[in-house]
């Protein structure tokens, strides 16, 4: 009982500590997990647009070319004629040599450049950085340019392609920068190697994959990635590419089996830039920042709890030594004792005040047993002033007289026997338990002079296992029992009944029932038979004293029970725990 009481007190101390602590945790958190949510979805806007800025750069490179061999009329003059193989004056040979100058430098510049070509139509010639100067068409192998060239309609745009430097050689991929002269009917064409774009691109971002899509839906880059996007995920890609139409656009598509925060970045020359986040690079900084969370709540529970612990111990230590206090105080061994948690002031205010009470507690009880004592010494003096030898003496010279007129034993002598041994019971034994034994036996001296008055009226069983007439109980408890069935149940019936003591053992208890055949009661006559024996008044009747008798030794659970049905009889029974040993 201790113990489950500890814990109920140690459980509300931790709940009125932690349920606020938790409550302004989680909001807190709710707080700090929208704020990540932004940061991270501006981190990858941030990522995006730097994906998108890079690429920018290695376009505006690829411009610069175009600058250089197309910007400068002079220039553009002096590329014919040598394309041509005219005959080129002074001016036009050191233009010339600039280019050739300045393709020779081009790889240890921007190494992501891998060649630059410069066609003008009608001409079977070109002129290339790979070579350093003019080769024949017939005799280059790279020439799958020319058809999309032919066949474009756009002036600058971006395309996919694989660069065939040699027919013995495999093909390189490369993204191909296309921009047509202004001067000339001819197009200059910057080669990009996809791979060092990809580490360009993608080099100190988070992102977990980004493409380059032209306008047309065609897939000119993946930046990271070993798994290429099926159909599904590039119709995807292709959808989201259109919804943007030329502004940033941002949402989750599912490929790959992954779902992804894709942002859509337009880019130059008609190109978008689709920067992807996936579910788990987009949370993985949530996870760990909630991780850690709860790792300071599990602190924070874990020190609440010692809290709680140490104010519960306190708080019990206080409220088992007042209930011990009580306890004593009642029991009458009150001792004025220090208690070991008195810590400052306050406990010490608390234990004086309990002091007061308790102190006044036992006068009051030591008072109320002063006054019992001399109640029952009141008692004692009464049943004193009937002197059981006088009646004895009486009932004896009662027997001589009959036995002088009779010469010989008679009903009238057993009847005052058995009444000298009522007597006896009654007034000589003090002692208020005695054993079943000896209450059965009394009950048989009444049974054995009532049948001289009733004659055939009643018939009184006795039903109960003899290894329980050593079992200690109240004495006089029994006779009351079998007065009323005979006086209130058997007595009112015109012809005879019977009467049965039936005494039981079940579960440590000792159940004693007497059944009568008498005239029974209906539900109104018991309730009012209830009422007289739990709250008798003036008028008291043998069975609320028997009532009361059972109450204050064994309790509640042994007060009277009664069943009755008119014109069956009736049935009252108690039960008292089970005792070997007076």
């Amino acid at each position: 009982m201790r113990r489950r009481n500890f814990i109920k007190r140690f459980l509300y101390y931790t709940g009125i500590i932690t349920i606020p602590i938790i409550t302004l945790f989680f909001i807190f958190m709710a707080v700090i997990v929208y704020r990540k949510q932004q940061d991270i979805e501006t981190e990858a806007v941030k990522s995006a647009q730097a994906v998108r800025d890079n690429y920018s750069l290695v376009l505006d490179s690829a411009a610069t070319q175009y600058d250089l061999l197309a910007r400068n009329p002079r220039m553009s003059i002096s590329l014919r004629n040598y394309i041509s193989h005219k005959q080129i004056g002074y001016l036009d040979v050191i233009l010339t040599n600039s280019i050739l100058s300045n393709f020779a430098s081009l790889t240890s510049h921007a190494s992501y450049i891998a060649s630059v070509y410069y066609y003008l139509d009608g001409y079977d010639s070109l002129l290339t950085s790979y070579t350093g100067g003019i080769t024949q068409l017939s005799q280059f192998s790279d020439l799958n340019w020319l058809p999309s060239y032919v066949e474009s309609d756009r002036n600058e745009w971006v395309e996919k392609r694989n660069m065939h430097l040699y027919s013995y050689t495999n093909p390189i991929p490369v993204l191909t920068y296309y921009k047509k002269l202004s001067m000339f009917r001819g197009v200059v064409m910057v080669n990009i190697y996809e791979d060092q774009l990809k580490q360009m691109l993608g080099g100190g971002s988070s992102l977990d994959q980004f493409f380059i899509i032209d306008a047309d839906g065609s897939f000119l880059l993946q930046g990271r990635g070993t798994t290429e996007p099926d159909q599904e995920a590039k119709d995807a890609l292709i959808s989201a590419v259109r919804a943007a139409s030329g502004t940033p656009f941002q949402d989750w598509i599912s490929f790959d089996h992954t779902k992804y925060f894709v942002r859509i970045v337009p880019a130059d020359c008609g190109t978008y830039i689709a920067a992807c986040t996936s579910r788990s690079s987009y949370y993985q900084a949530l996870y760990t920042l909630l991780f850690q969370l709860f790792i300071v709540l599990a602190v924070i529970i874990c020190t609440v709890v010692w809290i709680a612990y140490t104010i519960t111990k306190k708080n019990f230590q206080q409220i088992d030594y007042f209930v011990t206090v009580f306890s004593d105080a009642e029991r009458g061994t009150y001792k004025n004792e220090k208690p070991a948690f008195i810590k400052d002031e306050y406990d010490l205010i608390l234990n004086n005040i309990v002091q007061l009470f308790i102190r006044q507690t036992f006068l009051k009880n030591q008072l109320a047993l002063k006054e019992q004592e001399q109640k029952l010494a009141e008692m004692t003096a009464l049943q004193l002033q009937i002197n059981p030898h006088f009646l004895f003496n009486t009932l004896q010279t009662l027997d001589f007289k009959a036995l002088e007129y009779t010469q010989k034993p008679t009903a009238l002598n057993r009847i005052i026997e058995a009444l000298s041994d009522i007597l006896k019971y009654s007034l000589q034994n003090t002692a208020s338990m005695v054993t079943l034994k000896d209450e059965i036996e009394y009950l048989k001296k009444y049974d054995h002079i009532q049948r001289y008055r009733y004659e055939d009226k009643y018939i009184l069983y006795y039903d109960y296992d003899e290894e329980l007439e050593t079992t200690p109980i109240i004495r006089l408890i029994l006779q009351p029992l079998i007065e009323n069935s005979l006086y209130h149940g058997i007595k009112p019936l015109d012809g005879s009944g019977f009467i049965k003591l039936k005494i039981t053992e079940k579960a440590e208890w000792l159940t004693v029932t007497v059944i009568d055949t008498g005239v029974g009661m209906n539900p109104a006559e018991t309730a009012a038979l209830y009422e007289k024996i739990n709250h008798p008044g003036n008028e008291s009747i043998g069975l609320a004293n028997v009532n009361s008798r059972l109450v204050m030794q064994y309790g509640e659970e042994s007060r009277l029970r009664i069943l009755s049905k008119k014109n069956m009889g009736t049935c009252i029974s108690f039960r008292i725990p089970l005792s070997r040993s007076l």
